[in-house]
């Protein structure tokens, strides 16, 4: 196989901790990573954990979304495991958000894929260091049918956002989104989940984008209370400031879901 950059991103365990699945980032090298427009087909992948010997179990496809104009696919940054066959997976894209030139993000989703109906393509062929499922132009090789992707919670709805004063796109200021979402996690609602309600959270990575001694506001309503922030690296031997000349604060997000009762993310 050929990484590049687009390497293992997302990790999950299931609820018993014997099986651990990893995906790719987007697609490997030879299968269109060299190109955002290409990357679409990611590599899903199994893991027996429960021995003293973990053993490669199975390998499947996972199509990432299109951006809403076909123009990229959107990477994925996190997985989060539903059921044996279904998993969460934050999709979104890249140079879109506070502390970046471009303020309004075009596709930040938690989707879901279903791998029941997916070929398991493990095997020396596929995973050889030249193997591939795809082009080199990203078109998904014949035989091999893929995970069922399906789109389901959106980011960048500013009339939920707004309700907490914070947007998408606009203003570059402490209510904006930060560009990178690489985290999920779920919480039951009540104290089993077996009415199938969860909260779903998800939090910001700032990328140490901040600048030395800043002043900041922590929340973003009028009585926020303000602290000050300085830079540090090295343990705090070394005071650093971001060459941008923002200062992002590390941003949560929490949604109310409901999955299905077979569902166990926790």
């Amino acid at each position: 196989m050929f990484l590049s950059s687009q390497g293992f991103e997302g990790l999950t365990v299931s609820p018993d901790g014997k099986t651990l699945y990893v995906l790719t980032q987007s697609a490997l090298i030879q299968e269109g990573g060299l190109k955002s427009k290409n990357r679409r087909y990611a590599r899903f992948v199994q893991y027996d954990i429960s021995g003293s010997n973990k053993t490669y179990k199975a390998e499947y496809i996972v199509p990432l979304p299109l951006y809403p104009d076909g123009s990229k696919v959107a990477a994925q940054s996190e997985i989060h495991y539903v059921s044996d066959t279904q998993f969460l997976v934050l999709a979104r894209d890249s140079n879109a958000g506070h502390g970046q030139d471009d303020t309004e993000s075009v596709y930040r989703h938690v989707d879901v894929f279903d791998i029941s109906n997916a070929t398991d393509v493990k095997g020396v062929s596929n995973d050889a260091f030249n193997g591939s499922i795809a082009s080199s132009k990203g078109k998904l090789h014949d035989g091999i049918q893929p995970a069922e992707y399906c789109s389901f919670l959106d980011f960048n709805v500013n009339s939920q956002l707004e309700r907490f004063a914070v947007h998408n796109g606009g203003t570059s200021d402490a209510g904006l989104l930060n560009e990178k979402w690489e985290s999920l996690a779920m919480l039951p609602v009540n104290d089993k989940g077996d009415d199938g309600e969860f909260f779903l959270l998800s939090l910001s990575d700032n990328d140490f984008i901040t600048q030395d001694g800043e002043t900041s506001r922590v929340g973003y309503r009028e009585d926020a209370r303000l602290t000050s922030r300085a830079g540090y690296m090295n343990g705090g031997h070394f005071h650093y400031a971001d060459g941008s000349g923002y200062s992002l604060d590390n941003q949560a997000l929490v949604f109310k879901v409901r999955l299905p009762k077979h569902a166990r993310p926790v």
